[in-house]
């Protein structure tokens, strides 16, 4: 499962998740009224909604948690990949930056260290691939994308920008930023959050003999 749609998963999730506790909260209010049977039906909504955000979230989390393993076993630090797109002579990977479970202390620089390591982890395990082509796509901020293009050009692959970002839903909001700053490099870090314009889908191609 593409990371875009998980995220268009917990949206959807937490939309019907308001919309059942306000009709569970008018349902209850409702019953003094009407008559008890919306009191049940208060209590089903409540606890549906409840359920519903809970499975999500631990189903999103343990899918998640499977890329990580992989990407561990490949010697990722920072980043994790997932394939898709398939076909006899090349295969294409979605790049994305893990997100810490827990709040951890780390900078800016060293996360880019990483990033470029892991870039270059990826290059070598796209060269053993069993395929032609290895493509590699990563939807970032500008930061991301112009480190990545540096790494590109170093290791003398093709690469491209494309016309339109891949991942619609990678954009962040400010309040989702200041969410990501706080789990990376814990409460030191007043980074600014990029403009919706500022994001890029990078395209890299690593072809074989």
């Amino acid at each position: 499962m593409k990371m875009h749609e998980m995220r268009v998963w917990q949206k959807r999730d937490y939309r019907l998740f308001f919309w059942m506790m306000a009709t569970a909260a008018i349902c209850y209010l409702s019953h003094f009224y009407v008559g008890m049977f919306l009191l049940y039906l208060a209590a089903t909504l409540y606890v549906g909604a409840v359920v519903l955000v809970f499975y999500g979230v631990g189903k999103r989390n343990t899918i998640k948690q499977g890329y990580y393993r992989e990407a561990k076993q490949m010697g990722l630090e920072r980043t994790f990949v997932i394939p898709y797109n398939e076909s006899n002579d090349e295969i294409w990977f979605e790049i994305h930056l893990m997100e810490p479970v827990q709040k951890q202390r780390s900078t800016p620089v060293r996360l880019l260290r990483q990033y470029i390591r892991d870039l270059r982890r990826l290059y070598d395990f796209a060269k053993t691939y069993q395929k032609k082509r290895v493509v590699y796509v990563g939807t970032t901020h500008q930061t991301l994308t112009i480190a990545a293009m540096k790494e590109a050009i170093r290791l003398g692959l093709v690469y491209e920008i494309a016309p339109i970002i891949h991942d619609q839903s990678a954009p962040m909001t400010k309040r989702e930023w200041r969410g990501v700053l706080r789990k990376m490099y814990g409460d030191d870090q007043n980074i600014r959050a990029p403009a919706k314009g500022e994001w890029r889908t990078l395209i890299v191609r690593v072809e074989n003999p």
